[in-house]
């Protein structure tokens, strides 16, 4: 692999990651506004609860819909997908430190 050939790679990675990131914290942003949302919808409800276990049922039964589900299971592929991004970035880390390794072994001999 040419030294032309691994930056464009490291760059596609970062990309990769920052898009990765940018796509998380957009879906945690709607996951807290849906949530916000039924919350304010239902807060007379949740305030008549006699006790905060009570409220918690509430607002966790007036959250299982698809619609919650739907951006909980966006979030979560927004998280894989922001694993994924790190470990590749990772991986190019460690080729470059070879890479450098290599270079100044080859250079000493």
């Amino acid at each position: 692999m040419n030294s032309d050939a691994l930056i464009q790679e490291i760059n596609t990675a970062y990309r990769r990651l920052g898009s990765a990131t940018e796509d998380l914290a957009r879906a945690d942003h709607e996951l807290a506004e849906h949530v916000s949302r039924v919350r304010l919808d239902n807060a007379e409800a949740i305030l008549e609860a006699r006790n905060e276990r009570t409220a918690s049922l509430y607002l966790d039964g007036m959250l299982d819909t698809e619609e919650h589900h739907r951006l909980q299971t966006v979030r979560a592929r927004a998280e894989l997908d922001l694993q994924h991004a790190r470990r590749e970035v990772e991986r190019l880390h460690l080729i470059v430190r070879l890479l450098g390794t290599q270079t100044t072994e080859g250079m000493q001999d």
